[in-house]
């Protein structure tokens, strides 16, 4: 993880960039796998160690132009990081209810969630305050979104006032590339929660705003202002 805090070309070295990137994706694709095997070892520090710095890598603007891939690259690395805590919530619910609450893909949206057993949402709770205790405010919406599928394990459902207050949050990065596109992932994932639910859209649309005046005003000191 810090080989790629370290590496990327600049964007005024178009083959340095390229070569660069290829390196970032093949470094990633083993990061994947590490953070599955580290799971599988049952080492769940390590494993949100990696989701955690792979947020911060979002923070890194300095090649533009690979930015769209690289956050294609991460937030599925964190998709995967919410998939493996989903299916372990599965799996503990099905083990402290000694097989009676059995989920699976084609039930999930009728269990009655009420009937969770306390170790699974204390185990559940557990992992967001993990969550809550990273100071950055970028990975923690990052990790936040990625396990929000799991948040019905705790007998919540996520709220319109949770995405509100994620999409507040978003204010608090500076940076307009990586604040928009931390806008567009809390959007994704907020539709997949509840297609139509608008107030938390209508905050980050306001925000958007603001960020492409921001754009015009400054810019980029790597790119040309038409092509930022």
């Amino acid at each position: 993880m810090e080989m790629l805090e370290r590496k990327g070309g600049t964007a005024k070295d178009p083959h340095g960039t390229m070569i660069s990137a290829k390196e970032f994706t093949s470094q990633l694709e083993r990061l994947n796998k590490e953070m599955k095997k580290f799971w599988e070892r049952d080492d769940k520090v390590a494993c949100i160690r990696i989701a955690i710095q792979c947020a911060k890598l979002l923070n890194d603007v300095a090649t533009p132009l690979f930015y769209p891939q690289k956050f294609i690259l991460l937030t599925d690395i964190l998709d995967q990081f919410g998939d493996l805590v989903n299916s372990r919530m599965k799996k503990l619910t099905k083990e402290y209810s000694n097989g009676q609450l059995i989920i699976t893909a084609e039930n999930e949206d009728s269990v009655d969630f009420t009937q969770i057993p306390e170790k699974v949402q204390e185990t559940c709770r557990n992992w967001f305050l993990k969550c809550a205790c990273i100071r950055e405010v970028l990975p923690r919406i990052y990790l936040e979104l990625a396990l929000v599928s799991s948040h019905k394990y705790m007998q919540m459902r996520v709220q319109q006032s949770d995405l509100v207050r994620l999409s507040k949050m978003c204010r608090g990065i500076a940076e307009p590339l990586c604040a928009a596109y931390t806008a567009s992932y809390l959007a994704r994932v907020g539709y997949g929660i509840s297609p139509n639910q608008k107030d938390y859209l209508l905050i980050l649309v306001e925000f958007m705003s603001k960020l492409y005046s921001t754009i015009v005003e400054k810019g980029h000191s790597s790119l040309e202002q038409a092509t930022y």
